[in-house]
């Protein structure tokens, strides 16, 4: 008959304890046992032999161990483990974001606008006349603005201008003093567990337990949202080959700070959620480590909302489809991002020389970020394209203080 071991996890911190314990006793027993055999006489020791008794304990103390050594250990050939994939090129980071939506369900799964999409009506975030004031200093002041469900929404602001105070009042880990913050329908004040189930968060400097690995690590916030057996198993798959973590068995503590970001954002959608919340996820990062989480963002375009603080414009221009521009704990500009380079942007001025220019002429058209395109005297192409840096900075500056 085989051997039939209990379900228990020896990384569980009683199970640890429980074989310290019994370790510790063990010993104590045999030291007792041993220290009695040589001070007790032979004639008061069942059969007259004190060696064969101290035989005796050592050969129980060592067969456990001996039998498993020996016969409990079964050799596999060793698995080749593939190496970490970062996310990226051919569509391998959109697959994993379809993969795990589509392992969610349908009400997760339904872009915006959807027929299976009952809750496109609501935006997933509005805010109205929102204002928070720490003591005398007031970090929102009458803050309003709407996003669509199933966009990549650019929360965009220098230092200090609330885009913190505003993600933390939309996580519930804050209250307004004044106005109303809406989340999917529902004021964030009075929001219930059944909503907070559905949102994922980031914050700017994430925590992480360092001794644990990645798998450990999901598993764990999987947990915390009810998530178990195969469904959570499924669901760890999906992240890590989303964070491009797959075959990873570092500690968290051995982590770059860019496989740390990206550990941070497959933590924040391990429940699927309908609104993603990151705060700044691509701050500090090197420009590989940041494309990578951009990459990521981008995949998620219409199976979730994500609401993307940042002050790093080029991170915008590449995966938001609108933008709110706040300075001040107010909204100075909420537009597409192409309306409003329109609008307000000045214009940048590239000399491109190529071989034949009519066909990079013809595969720049309709680009909604080319303002003109003309053929110069010596052949190059001079291209007039919108600025978001200049819309930036003449928002902020021009925005009453």
């Amino acid at each position: 008959m085989p051997l039939v071991a209990a379900s228990v996890s020896l990384d569980s911190p009683l199970v640890v304890a429980a074989l310290a314990v019994l370790a510790v006793v063990e010993l104590g027993l045999l030291a007792w046992a041993l220290v009695d055999l040589s001070k007790r006489p032979a004639e008061r020791v069942a059969g007259g032999s004190r060696l064969l008794w101290l035989l005796l304990c050592l050969f129980v103390q060592l067969i456990g161990p001996l039998l498993y050594l020996v016969v409990g250990r079964l050799h596999e050939a060793p698995r080749q483990v593939p190496p970490p994939q970062a996310p990226g090129g051919d569509g391998h980071v959109a697959r994993a974001a379809a993969a795990l939506y589509d392992a969610a369900g349908p009400r997760r799964r339904a872009p915006a606008g959807s027929a299976a999409d009952t809750e496109s009506t609501e935006p997933a975030v509005e805010l109205i006349g929102v204002g928070k004031v720490f003591r005398t200093a007031a970090a929102l002041d009458g803050l309003s603005l709407s996003v669509p469900e199933g966009s990549v929404f650019g929360f965009l602001g220098p230092n200090g201008a609330g885009k913190t105070t505003t993600l933390r009042i939309l996580a519930g880990l804050a209250r307004p003093t004044s106005g109303e913050a809406r989340v999917l329908g529902h004021d964030v004040a009075g929001a219930g567990g059944d909503v907070r189930a559905v949102v994922g968060f980031l914050p700017d400097v994430p925590a992480f337990y360092k001794w644990m690995t990645a798998p450990q690590y999901l598993r764990f916030a999987g947990n915390l949202f009810g998530l178990r057996g195969e469904a959570l198993e499924a669901r760890v798959a999906a992240l890590l080959d989303l964070a491009g973590l797959t075959g990873v068995g570092t500690h968290i503590g051995g982590f770059s700070r860019g496989m740390k970001q990206r550990l941070g954002v497959a933590q924040a959608l391990v429940n699927a959620p309908r609104l993603l919340l990151l705060d700044e996820p691509t701050s500090a990062l090197d420009p590989i480590g940041r494309r990578e989480v951009l990459d990521m963002i981008a995949a998620l375009r219409g199976r979730t909302t994500v609401f993307f603080s940042t002050h790093i414009l080029a991170d915008v221009e590449r995966v938001c489809d609108t933008v709110a521009i706040i300075d001040n704990g107010r909204v100075v500009a909420h537009a597409p991002i192409d309306e409003l380079r329109r609008r307000r942007g000045g214009l940048s001025r590239l000399a491109v020389e190529v071989d034949e220019p009519p066909l990079l002429v013809a595969a720049l058209e309709g680009a909604a970020w080319l303002r003109a395109v003309e053929v110069a005297e010596d052949g190059g192409l001079r291209l007039a394209t919108d600025d978001l840096e200049d819309v930036f900075v003449d928002l902020v500056e021009g925005a009453p203080r």
